[in-house]
């Protein structure tokens, strides 16, 4: 009798702490086990430190160009978008769009139409792209990402 009451007495013991991490400290219990709405509220936390930082494009004009290389003439025809913080920063890739497009026709030149045509060589270009035009504007942190939004190779 004595060891029956030690293992009811027991199982209210673990149920109870059970119940209590569940309603005091979901946190502690696996995903699988976790109230929906704390589940909902972590995810939602995670999605606020990871929201990425508001972009203002700023487009430049198009670039047509001879690539490199032996045999007949290859020619790029690109047209690309600044990834810049603010109004005011799109205002200084305007005023500093002649040193901009300078330094990208000339890197862009220099390149050959294989060098251009898988996924791998265009995030190369563009790399490159954002060290010549943050070299060019005189502020690597001016301009944050490059996007392509024409890319034609003929």
């Amino acid at each position: 009798m004595k060891t029956i009451i030690i293992i009811v007495a027991g199982v209210f013991v673990l149920l109870g702490g059970g119940a209590g991490v569940y309603f005091l400290k979901p946190d502690l219990l696996p995903d699988f086990i976790r109230p929906k709405d704390v589940a909902a509220g972590k995810d939602a936390k995670k999605a606020e430190e990871h929201k990425p930082e508001p972009e203002v494009a700023a487009d430049l004009d198009v670039f047509v160009v001879n690539l490199a290389g032996p045999g007949p003439s290859r020619y790029l025809r690109t047209i690309l978008s600044l990834a810049v913080k603010d109004e005011h920063d799109k205002e200084k890739i305007k005023e500093l769009s002649g040193k901009i497009r300078h330094s990208v026709i000339m890197y862009l030149s220099e390149r050959k139409a294989e060098d251009l045509s898988d996924l791998e060589g265009k995030n190369k270009v563009r790399q490159e792209l954002l060290k010549k035009i943050s070299e060019a504007v005189g502020d690597k942190k001016l301009v944050s990402n490059i996007y392509f939004k024409e890319f034609l190779i003929q």
